[in-house]
């Protein structure tokens, strides 16, 4: 599959991993118009990978930091730009949605492996990948009420990643908080202690996901992401057809097969 020239990001494609780096490290790989843009159509592309080429999405950032969150200077220019006949903020603000909804509902597994720092948008990055690595010492927070706005795109996915009363309190106090508190209020799923045990871990966490059936996988965020937009018996509709989808094609009958021979299932060379 193709994936878009950047000019922010690095790509590196390893077999059925990629690895999407932010790559403005003098600026703390705060979020850009560019930016923004190629990581849209990053995720287009991935969500266009209908035959899973790609099963793994690792999320990180350059230089030691993970995202400082929008870029405030850009923000500010969009602010103050009177010439444009929509407004510049406005229509910002409506791409950053897009953006963390195309991550979050990416058929992909997305890995966040968060260093350094994760404000505002970075941290809604690390809210809405499906497996987050903190490293103790990063620094993480909501400062947007500080600088008089709100954390309007990403505030469903702080909600939803850790219950309303401690996203109302960390949006309305501007707390910072270190890797440890965000293993603490359920951000992080894995906190460690420097980058070796950083790669170490998402090593492990790499090699967990292989064991999985990509459209298995795919199918499940699927339906956990449906939970709650349906009715009761409607769900059970959905679920079953999505299970018997699953059990009719190529890697429902691998899966199962593999185990009764009690060897490990051959997701990469089967077809359907």
């Amino acid at each position: 599959m193709d994936f878009p020239d950047c000019t922010t990001l690095l790509l590196a494609r390893e077999d059925s991993r990629l690895t999407v780096t932010l790559n403005r490290p003098e600026r703390r790989n705060a979020v850009n118009s560019v930016m923004s843009a190629e990581l849209r159509a990053v995720f287009d592309a991935l969500h266009a990978d209908t035959g899973l080429e790609v099963r793994m999405v690792i999320l990180r950032g350059a230089g030691g930091y993970f995202c400082a969150g929008a870029d405030i200077k850009e923000r500010r220019d969009d602010a103050e730009d009177t010439k444009s006949g929509e407004d510049p903020v406005l229509a910002r603000n409506r791409r950053g949605g897009e953006l963390f909804h195309k991550i979050n509902t990416a058929p992909q597994t997305v890995v966040a492996v968060v260093e350094g720092a994760a404000m505002g948008g970075g941290l809604g990055m690390a809210c809405v990948a499906d497996v987050t690595i903190v490293e103790k010492s990063c620094r993480l927070g909501l400062p947007e009420t500080g600088l008089g706005i709100a954390p309007a795109q990403i505030t469903p996915y702080v909600v939803k990643r850790i219950g309303l009363t401690q996203a109302r309190h960390l949006a309305l106090t501007g707390a910072r908080f270190d890797g440890a508190k965000a293993f603490e209020y359920g951000i992080a799923h894995y906190l460690c202690d420097g980058e070796a045990e950083i790669e170490a871990t998402l090593l492990a966490v790499l090699k967990n996901i292989d064991r999985c059936g990509p459209k298995a996988n795919a199918a499940t965020k699927r339906i956990m992401l449906t939970v709650g937009s349906m009715a009761d018996t409607e769900m059970i509709e959905y679920s079953a057809e999505t299970l018997a989808d699953l059990m009719h094609q190529g890697e429902g009958k691998e899966g199962h097969e593999a185990f009764i021979e009690k060897r490990l299932p051959d997701w990469m060379t089967m077809g359907d």
